[in-house]
């Protein structure tokens, strides 16, 4: 019997930022379009793979080395409009980003609308950025519309603002009233929504804000999955060894590990490595010294991410206080370094960490956050067997947050809307 081979669906993807060498945005790009299409036949319209919008040297250099890679990259060049408020929110506040972006989006309209005329498309997704401010207008193309994931939707909460400089101050106060705004008045937000097949959200906490403002069911589909899994977990040795990595900065909150260690009693069975630089450093430094804890902690500065893996593969716990993270790249490594994690109760971690897998540190107080967390390290530091039973429970919840389930979840999805 002769096999017949049948065509795959055409995709249409936006993807404002993606390449294959950086992460964040562009990783979300980069990992979506590239292991969904094994599957489908993707053409993707993408605006930078770089430092600003319309840098896309990198993807060039990709699609150079790459030119037979299945994808059908399309490069949206930015107007000059385009470009001078992209130089604005370079050069003078961030807010004239959502104006860059709101006509490069009207843009990318443009040129779907021209491929749709001689393309049979199964479905359109607006794939990143991921914030729910910004869901583009690819609803408006006569489509099955895919979005998310969505994220973005949640605020910091109050009890951080006593703490905050008067920058992140200002600027988050700001942040929250805007979401507040969008999630209720904004057009443009509750027409992509209504308009969507499907919505996946990044957290269950965006997930209930868009069912509860615009009245729309959504799936959680985390925008970062893991790449690599470990076989076997590093036991604990006389020292627990904590790590810490990331941009240090005020709402990274490494400050909140600093005062939870100066609770541990002098004890020296343990050591904290610090990985990240950032403008904080020199404070945080002088806190150190000021709690007696310089002998105890590893200031190990910036450095490339196979090293930053390899100080995760010898380390014990991972400790994430961040006060404003959805899913963090640092989180999923720590899982793929079968490591527990100490995080706050909130966005991304919330979902994540189990009571089998990790300590989630519930938002009370400042000073209740620091005495949770101090007591967590502590049962670290008394309780190596059961540490080392963590980290097995970590590993074997390693395979649910692979790319390979992530994936068949949107195959999933792709499947229903398209025969709807």
């Amino acid at each position: 019997m002769t096999k017949i081979n049948t065509p795959k669906k055409k995709i249409l993807i936006a993807a404002y930022a993606i390449s294959p060498y950086s992460g964040s945005e562009f990783g979300v790009g980069w990992n979506f379009v590239s292991k969904l299409s094994a599957f489908y036949d993707i053409t993707v319209l993408y605006g930078t793979s770089g430092v600003c919008m319309g840098n896309h040297e990198a993807m060039l250099q990709y699609r150079q080395s790459n030119p037979d890679d299945g994808v059908n990259y399309v490069y949206v060049e930015p107007n000059r409009l385009v470009r001078l408020f992209d130089w604005m929110n370079r050069s003078i506040t961030p807010l004239f980003f959502s104006f860059s972006y709101m006509l490069w989006q009207r843009q990318v309209l443009a040129t779907a609308r021209k491929m749709q005329a001689n393309e049979n498309y199964s479905l359109v997704h607006q794939l990143n950025t991921i914030g729910f401010r910004h869901p583009g207008f690819l609803w408006k193309l006569d489509l099955p519309f895919v979005w998310g994931p969505v994220g973005g939707s949640s605020n910091l909460n109050d009890i951080f603002f006593p703490i905050l400089g008067k920058g992140n101050f200002l600027r988050h106060k700001l942040r929250n009233w805007t979401n507040s705004y969008f999630l209720q008045y904004s057009a443009r937000v509750k027409n992509a929504a209504m308009a969507a097949k499907a919505i996946f959200s990044a957290t269950s906490a965006d997930r209930d804000n868009l069912q509860h403002f615009l009245h729309v069911d959504c799936q959680i589909i985390r925008e970062n999955s893991l790449l690599n899994l470990r076989e076997t977990i590093k036991p604990t040795g006389a020292e627990v060894q904590f790590v810490w990595a990331g941009r240090i900065d005020e709402l990274k909150a490494l400050n909140l590990v600093l005062s939870a260690l100066a609770h541990l009693s002098g004890r020296q069975d343990w050591r904290l490595h610090v990985i990240g630089d950032g403008p904080c450093k020199a404070v945080l430094q002088a806190q150190s010294t000021a709690l007696k804890l310089d002998e105890r902690i590893m200031w190990h500065g910036q450095v490339p991410r196979e090293q930053v893996l390899d100080i995760m593969r010898e380390a014990d716990v991972h400790v994430m206080p961040s006060m404003m993270d959805s899913n963090p790249t640092v989180l999923l490594e720590a899982f793929e370094m079968s490591l527990p994690s100490i995080a706050l109760d909130q966005f991304g971690a919330r979902d994540l960490i189990t009571a089998e897998t990790g300590f989630k540190v519930t938002l009370n107080t400042v000073e209740g956050i620091i005495e949770q967390m101090a007591d967590h390290m502590a049962f670290c530091l008394n309780n190596h067997a059961a540490l080392d039973h963590m980290k097995t429970n970590v590993l074997q919840r390693q395979a649910e947050l692979h790319w390979d389930v992530t994936i068949r979840q949107v195959r999933d999805i792709y499947e229903k809307v398209t025969h709807e």
